[in-house]
């Protein structure tokens, strides 16, 4: 609606929008596939969501950074005989009880939040 000349516009007309620049809505859109790409990637890399029984393991149980499933073979340090999952890293029990119905349990590894529940994995070592 337009004013006749002379008189002031009036105040209950709201103001133009600026524009929004297509680099930044490409930017306010990327960012967040991003980030949410990373977290599906890390969770779906996980060593202790992504293993099953019979997977291979290679590398030290104690350092999660050092610890990545492999094809069982020469490489591999560890099989899984066991998944234990929804437990604190607290439950472990001693010696890893929370392992002793898998018989061929030599090692158990734990992957979660500090604090929160996780996976335990029982490991049958494997003599290479």
């Amino acid at each position: 609606m337009s004013t006749p000349q002379g008189m002031p516009e009036s105040a209950d007309q709201p103001a133009a929008k600026p524009k929004r620049s297509p680099a930044k809505l490409v930017v306010s859109i990327l960012v967040p596939l991003v980030v949410i790409g990373i977290g599906v990637f890390g969770y779906l890399n996980s060593v202790g969501k992504s293993s099953q029984v019979g997977d291979c393991l290679s590398g030290d149980v104690s350092d999660a950074d050092n610890i990545k499933k492999v094809d069982c073979g020469p490489g591999a340090n560890f099989k899984v005989v066991g998944k234990v999952e929804d437990k604190l890293q607290s439950e472990a029990g001693e010696n890893g009880a929370v392992c002793a119905p898998f018989a061929a349990t030599g090692a158990f590894y734990w992957e979660g939040r500090q604090g929160g529940k996780g996976t335990f994995l029982c490991l049958e070592e494997l003599k290479g």
